[in-house]
């Protein structure tokens, strides 16, 4: 058989509960500019509605405990989804396919008032990885920057804070 046959492979199960070693070092909150690959965040509305959200490396943080910090605009409805239900999914091109972590979280005290926003800390449920046999992934959604020393200067100050949350 060749690879080039559509046939379906089932998502392998990476993880029940641990960071792969390639999110982990995406979500570092280290060299930020050269991470131009966007986070797909996708929650459900009230309506049970699927909600896509985009993040940068700016906006999430990979602790140590094998949780990720997500600093979400308070007034979204990204953020109301995730107060009413805590149930989200983030997707990233990784490793030749599509890395997606199935996370639950809850709202931290703490925010960030001054950029209107608000924390949240989430753990990880499932971590599974789609690939293709006949193709591999090579990117996923990317941006460019147009101011990138100001959008630096905020991610840095949101990262500190994601870091410093208790």
């Amino acid at each position: 058989m060749s690879t080039a046959e559509t046939v379906y492979a089932p998502p392998g199960v990476l993880s029940a509960n641990e960071i792969p070693t390639g999110v982990l070092n995406y979500l570092s909150g280290e060299d930020l500019l050269s991470k131009t690959q966007a986070l797909r965040l996708s929650t459900v509305d009230a309506d049970g509605w699927p909600k896509a959200a985009l993040l940068s490396a700016g906006d999430v943080l990979a602790l140590p405990n094998g949780r990720l910090r997500l600093a979400i605009f308070a007034s979204s409805g990204t953020a109301m989804n995730l107060e009413r239900d805590g149930r989200l999914t983030l997707s990233l091109a990784l490793d030749g396919g599509m890395c997606s972590l199935r996370l639950r979280a809850r709202r931290c005290r703490q925010g960030m008032p001054e950029f209107s926003l608000a924390f949240f800390e989430a753990e990880i449920e499932r971590v599974r990885m789609h690939r293709a046999p006949y193709a591999d992934v090579t990117s996923g959604i990317s941006f460019g920057l147009h101011e990138p020393s100001a959008v630096l200067n905020r991610w840095r100050r949101q990262i500190a804070a994601l870091r410093a949350v208790s």
